[in-house]
């Protein structure tokens, strides 16, 4: 019974590095669609007008788009994980509310950001852990 109630940290440092993998993945993707046009071929010029129809300005259209951009690809490295994963959980409280009025399960509904929200919580609130480069620079420290 003790593998029911021990923790294993290299097991927890796994967990995470798939976390942050997939989430950074995602929004990566996200990014790359909105800025470069890759994937889904939207491309800037289709992201400001979405996001001026919203509300937005172009400036936060730009910051918002390459936070996921820049932000994806950091979480999967796994550098400056902390202020990344901050980042992005104001970009997707920001998409939760907006989405919100939609409902919470639907089409357009707020659920995908919520769970995002929470992914980027719980990545903030750990930590990049072992396998990353913030580990690399920062967390090398004897224990006392």
């Amino acid at each position: 019974m003790k593998i029911l109630t021990t923790t294993n940290e290299k097991m927890i440092s796994l967990a995470i590095l798939i976390l942050r993998c997939a989430v950074g993945v995602v929004f990566f993707a996200g990014g790359a669609a909105k800025m470069l046009g890759w994937f889904a071929n939207f491309g800037p010029e289709m992201t400001v007008g979405f996001y001026k129809m919203m509300g937005f300005s172009k400036f936060w259209a730009y910051l918002s788009s390459y936070t996921e951009l820049i932000g994806g690809f950091l979480l999967v490295v796994g550098f400056l994980t902390r202020p990344v994963a901050f980042a992005l959980l104001i970009n997707m409280i920001v998409a939760f509310i907006i989405s919100l009025p939609g409902g919470f399960i639907s089409e357009h509904g707020s659920s995908t950001p919520f769970e995002f929200m929470l992914c980027v919580l719980t990545i903030l609130v750990s930590g990049p852990m072992e396998f990353s480069i913030d580990w690399l620079f920062f967390g090398r420290a004897k224990k006392l």
